[in-house]
Formats: C-alpha cells, structure tokens, sequence
C-alpha cells in the first residue's frame, strides 16, 4: 500500500479579492471566505483519497483580520488525519504582509469530510502518515479534535 506523508497532501489556491467579494463594509465577506476554505479543503482531500468528498462539518473557523478588494489571498490546506471514511483537513488563509515577504493570517478553520463512492456512501480512505515533528504535533491536534468531536471515541 502506498503511504502517503501529510505534507505530500498540501494544496495551495490563490484568490484575487474582487468588490464581487465585499460586505457592505467593505471586507471580504465571511461566507465567502468560508467557501474558499471549504473548495481548498476539499481538493486536498480529494486529491489523497481518490475519490470524491462531502464536507461533514467546518471547526474552529476563526476571522482573524478582515480581507479588502485588491488583496492577493492563499488558501492552503493538507490532509492531517483520517478515520474511517473521514479526512480531517486544516485550512489557513493568508495574504502577503507588507513588505512582501512575511505572510498575514487571515483566517483558519478545520474542515471534515467523508469520501463516497458514486452514489454517495461512505468509502474507507488510507492512513496519512506524518513524517516530521511539525506533522506530528499537527496530527496530535488534529486526533484531539476528532476525539472531542466524537465524544472520546474514534
């Protein structure tokens, strides 16, 4: 079987922040932020598994500075840890900070999903595999969260 390292998972996609994204405040509107996450997400689980993918839940999504028209945005995602027939994927959305070189957090979430066969049952998906300590301690988190999630069972 083919073992699959969580960094070999990671998936970025840029946005352009157009006024088509904008609140009548003026900042990227969250529900669109959250679409973004939700499409990064779903690529990189996609892309491990093999086979499509329903979002189950979103966790710990939190807004961390508000997006403007202009701003040049990066979705980054990778598969941290599956269950059964669950990919448990880590979005964060960032944009080049100031002087160009030192990334801006905007906004991060969890985002579960379930691979299905064609009419849409849950499939057994792969272990991912977590290689070095930052993969590690990102799969701890994330085996935390799923056991929250999940009451203390897995």
């Amino acid at each position: 079987m083919l073992v699959t390292h969580i960094g070999a998972t990671t998936v970025h996609r840029g946005h352009h922040v157009t006024a088509a994204d904008l609140n009548r405040y003026g900042m990227m509107h969250g529900g669109r932020l959250l679409t973004l996450v939700d499409e990064t997400g779903f690529l990189a689980a996609r892309a491990f598994c093999g086979r499509d993918c329903l979002t189950v839940a979103v966790h710990r999504a939190r807004f961390l500075r508000p997006v403007r028209e202009g701003r040049f945005i990066t979705a980054t995602a990778c598969v941290a840890a599956t269950g059964r027939t669950s990919l448990w994927t880590p979005v964060r959305v960032c944009a080049a900070g100031s002087d160009r070189f030192l990334e801006e957090a905007l906004m991060d979430a969890v985002v579960t999903y379930v691979a299905v066969d064609d009419e849409g049952r849950p499939v057994p998906v792969p272990e991912v595999v977590a290689a070095t300590p930052a993969e590690r301690r990102l799969q701890a988190d994330m085996r935390r969260l799923m056991a929250e999630v999940r009451g203390g069972s897995e």
